[in-house]
């Protein structure tokens, strides 16, 4: 269960990564990447601490609180709940 492909050289250097849903990952995005799907930094990227909430809901991100993990549950049924707790445990002992 990957996030990613990744393909390689022959000197084992990442050349493209595509993401699980098909979408090809540049290396690089820069304003002109924007620019050409309509980006517009209020609307879609907005200030740390504020609405959509892409940059945290803390304004001063983790700067302000610790960092944590947390595990969703109860998404689909128990069964299927008990099965994703049953990978990740089997996933964290793999290291």
């Amino acid at each position: 269960m990957g996030v990613a492909t990744y393909i390689k050289d022959e000197k084992d250097a990442i050349k493209e990564v595509i993401l699980q849903s098909g979408i090809r990952v540049k290396p690089v995005y820069t304003p002109a990447d924007l620019e050409r799907v309509g980006f517009d930094y209020s609307r879609d990227l907005g200030e740390p601490g504020e609405f959509p909430f892409t940059r945290s809901i803390h304004p001063q991100g983790f700067r302000s609180r610790n960092w944590t993990t947390r595990q969703y549950t109860g998404f689909g049924t128990p069964q299927q709940t008990n099965e994703r707790f049953k990978l990740m445990i089997a996933m964290a002992r793999q290291g």
